[in-house]
């Protein structure tokens, strides 16, 4: 007896197949939310460094690693602002860009050809102030969505067989199966399963002779109901970018096929898109207000009145431009409301009037709902995200198994608390995997201060080179300068003494002349 009973109890220990083990150590291992090790990688240095210039035969090629807007945008930036005007003959006026831009998507890079050092500057001094970090818009979205619906119809089956003594019946049309179908249908002609449901009541006379017999069967079915959506979804997005929420319904659409005479009617199921689109645009200006650019789509199942009642997909639209919203406030798009009211009574004339019987040739198809949708909007600027431990341990305390106290059933069944410490043994191997990681997190991070340290030297070495540029550039023109004056100096110097020497000369010859004027005069004297 010892033997069997010690058997019996570790039978479950003697079933552990290697298929088992194998599968609970998967399960196990999937269960596990692990944080991702690589989300602190820093950006390789080379991005990170400062732009570098290369000389080459007509300039100066510019290379520059974008660092907070798509390449793309900058490019076209840099060509609608350094651009020359040209008119044509006919007036017509247009703009040339002064550089050559080339564009790498697949590094996010510049490269501009510049002609010389200085106007590589100007780009640099421009992509300086235009390339900053763009501001990020969080919009909260709460909707509200309610409907309500009553209906009530009744429909009427009969059958009269030699109306009056004569060979003419009233109604009598059966399906495939051989049931009574309506002859004044009311809601089935919108719904085909609505010949399923209902209560029926009436007059069914058979005297067992064949064509004698009467029948006059009223269906009444009333229903009601209510539906409450509420959507909390929330975008992210950079200002001036639109954000979009799209819930899409493949909705079937039910249509009734009417052939030939004597032919039942069938229906046939189409299927069709119908949805809800919200697209949001955030504008944030310099006074912290921020604009949102709304526009609002809702798709929806309508049925037209008329006595065929067939679905259609109808759309509405709210488009909003402009508006201001000061922070910590919502837009609010209320006021879709809805209600409708519809009635459609069928029968025989005359006798459906008559009051009380009325009721057994005629049909009503009765139907009220209403609906409401509201739009609740409310943006902030974003803090840029979630920290990613944050996040992981959310997530793990949604997705653990609930904790709850040991019943008689599992005491019985697992008496020693087997499956208790294996959740224990899993829990612990489980922190100590989030343990793990989260010294690898550390690690990361410690390395990417480095990193930014690393980054801030050598911004700082770029700013020091840059201003020794500059500084080597400035002194450079100044020793031009002085040069060029000395040169000047030089030549204001020749010119002085070659002006000193004409006037001597000139002074010489009029010495000479006054000379000669004497030697004349002394020469005519002699000669008297």
């Amino acid at each position: 007896m010892t033997v069997m009973l010690c058997v019996g109890g570790c039978g479950d220990f003697f079933a552990q197949k290697p298929t088992e083990l194998q599968t609970r150590a998967i399960l196990s291992e999937l269960e596990q939310v692990k944080e991702s090790p690589h989300i602190k990688n820093p950006l390789p240095e080379m991005y990170r460094g400062p732009a570098k210039r290369i000389k080459v035969k007509n300039g100066v090629k510019l290379f520059y690693f974008t660092k907070q807007h798509p390449v793309a945008n900058l490019a076209k930036l840099i060509n609608k602002q350094f651009a020359t005007m040209t008119t044509d003959n006919k007036g017509k006026t247009s703009y040339a860009p002064d550089y050559a831009v080339s564009e790498n998507p697949a590094t996010n890079q510049l490269i501009v050809d510049c002609p010389n050092d200085q106007e590589a500057d100007k780009v640099l001094e421009f992509l300086k102030e235009v390339d900053v970090p763009p501001i990020q818009v969080n919009i909260d979205c709460l909707i509200l969505e309610r409907f309500a619906d009553v209906t009530m119809d009744w429909e009427t089956s009969i059958m009269v067989e030699n109306l009056l003594g004569e060979k003419i019946t009233l109604g009598g049309k059966k399906d495939s199966s051989g049931k009574l179908l309506p002859a004044f249908p009311g809601a089935s002609l919108r719904e085909s399963k609505r010949s399923t449901f209902g209560l029926d009541f009436g007059y069914w006379k058979n005297k067992g002779v064949t064509g004698h017999e009467l029948r006059t069967v009223v269906d009444l079915l009333i229903s009601r109901g209510y539906l409450k959506i509420l959507m909390n979804p929330t975008v992210e997005t950079i200002n001036g970018q639109k954000a979009t929420i799209k819930a899409r319904d493949f909705a079937p659409i039910e249509r009734i096929v009417t052939e030939k005479t004597g032919v039942t009617p069938y229906s046939l199921t189409d299927f069709k898109w119908v949805e809800d689109i919200l697209e949001v645009t955030p504008h944030v200006f310099a006074d912290g207000s921020i604009g949102l650019t709304t526009k609002v789509q809702l798709g929806s199942r309508s049925k037209p009145e008329g006595v065929v009642q067939t679905s259609i997909i109808t759309e509405r639209t709210i488009e909003i431009a402009e508006n201001r919203i000061k922070p910590g406030n919502s837009l609010i798009i209320g006021g879709i409301r809805k209600s409708e009211k519809r009635s459609v009574i069928r029968g025989v004339p005359f006798f459906k009037d008559i009051p009380i019987i009325g009721i057994l040739f005629s049909s009503k198809d009765f139907e009220e709902k209403a609906t409401e949708i509201i739009f609740i909007l409310t943006p902030s600027i974003s803090s840029g995200g979630v920290e990613h431990a944050i996040m992981m341990e959310e997530i793990r305390q949604k997705y653990a198994a609930p904790k709850y106290e040991r019943g008689l059933g599992e005491v019985l069944t697992d008496p020693f608390g087997t499956e208790v410490y294996r959740e224990q043994v899993e829990q612990k191997a489980a922190q100590a995997e989030f343990e793990r990681f989260k010294a690898e997190i550390e690690k990361v991070q410690a390395m990417e201060e480095v990193g930014q340290i690393k980054e801030q030297l050598l911004k700082t070495a770029e700013d020091v080179l840059a201003e020794k540029a500059r500084a080597e550039r400035i002194c450079a023109i100044a020793r031009t300068a002085k040069q060029e004056a000395r040169e000047a100096k030089q030549e204001a110097e020749k010119a002085k003494a070659e002006a000193k020497r004409a006037r001597a000369e000139a002074e010489k010859a009029k010495a000479d002349a006054q000379k000669r004027e004497q030697e004349a005069e002394t020469a005519e004297t002699e000669a008297k």
